[in-house]
């Protein structure tokens, strides 16, 4: 299965014998032979097959080919259609929900910015967190400081905090008057229906959203497809918005996508941002990737960050797969696809 060639990656950085090596094409994610690229000074001199087991001496190979549970030629929303979506819970454990559970994305503001949420977004988060007022039922302003507590309370359609009571309804009638204002004006007037508990509160909130903001921008402008998830979707699920107390803003991309973050990682986007990827993105479990801290990858379990580069504040790109990575091997048995789509002689 070509999700499996993460596996002959890591074998490959091996010196596992003095006959033998492995070599893996280095875009074996990239669907579709004539989308690679040959890399003769690494001995890459193929570009349909995933990988080679090569002898040494005399040059002999093994072509390993890969096969696909989807067909690669189908749009994105016949891929779409299949029944399963696979992410993390807040433990890091995989998850797995229905397909119709995130597609179609729809639209959505979050504190004043349109962004894109799922189809179903109090499902995927009862789905991950249990609770829907999980997150923000459990943290609370007291004495000066953001508190977690132990006890949680059912999920509400308002919420209380700092002594401030805020409904949905009135967060999301307050953003609907925003949307003509310029960029900073938006998140000016947004800010102020975001509650706040310690004096640094305001400007991590501002640098949140801000981040945000130029992160949609710029998915809207690349074409990148994604949807808000974790704390970053229970605060809209809670208030339509930033929990006051969030640490970072949380997005899920379709792993396959993420070579177009590698190609813009790889470019110029902006004086202010910049795009790391971790180096073993294809490999499906954070578990088994390792941290490349002289390269910035102070990460693993996301397979990219859009980062700040004078505050290092960042927006977590995380993984989504259309099969469970506990069953990748299986996924005509636990029913994810019917289909297996390998080349044909023509490729």
């Amino acid at each position: 299965m070509a999700q499996d060639t993460s596996q002959l990656a890591e074998l490959s950085q091996f010196n596992f014998s003095l006959i033998y090596e492995l070599k893996v094409h280095p875009q074996w994610f990239i669907v579709g032979e004539t989308k690679r690229s040959y890399f003769y000074s690494e001995g890459i001199d193929f570009i349909a097959p995933n990988a080679r087991f090569i002898n040494r001496k005399d040059d002999i190979h093994l072509d390993i080919w890969p096969m696909y549970d989807y067909h690669p030629n189908q749009t994105r929303i016949q891929r779409n259609s299949k029944p399963i979506l696979t992410e993390y819970d807040k433990n890091y454990n995989w998850v797995s929900s229905p397909k119709q559970w995130t597609f179609p994305l729809q639209e959505c503001l979050f504190s004043g910015i349109k962004v894109w949420c799922p189809a179903e977004p109090e499902k995927l988060v009862a789905n991950i967190y249990e609770e829907i007022s999980f997150e923000l039922a459990s943290t609370q302003c007291i004495d000066g400081s953001w508190v977690k507590l132990h006890e949680h309370t059912s999920a509400e359609t308002k919420t209380t905090m700092n002594s401030q009571t805020i409904s949905t309804a009135q967060i999301t009638k307050a953003q609907t008057t925003t949307i003509t204002l310029n960029d900073n004006d938006l998140i000016k007037k947004a800010l102020k229906h975001i509650p706040k508990c310690t004096p640094n509160d305001r400007s991590r909130q501002r640098r949140l959203l801000t981040n945000l903001q130029v992160w949609s921008h710029l998915a809207e402008q690349y074409n990148l497809q994604y949807w808000i998830t974790y704390g970053t979707l229970v605060g809209y699920v809670q208030r339509r918005g930033l929990l006051p107390h969030d640490l970072d803003v949380d997005v899920i991309m379709m792993s396959d996508d993420t070579p177009q973050l590698i190609k813009l990682s790889q470019s110029n986007i902006s004086s202010d941002y910049e795009i790391k990827v971790q180096p073993q993105w294809y490999i499906v479990n954070e578990t088994h990737r390792s941290y490349f801290r002289e390269q910035g990858i102070h990460f693993v379990a996301p397979n990219a960050r859009f980062i700040h580069r004078k505050t290092s504040q960042h927006v977590d790109i995380f993984p989504a797969h259309d099969f469970n990575p506990l069953y990748a091997n299986k996924s005509i048995e636990n029913k994810q696809s019917e289909n297996l789509t390998i080349y044909d002689l023509r490729y």
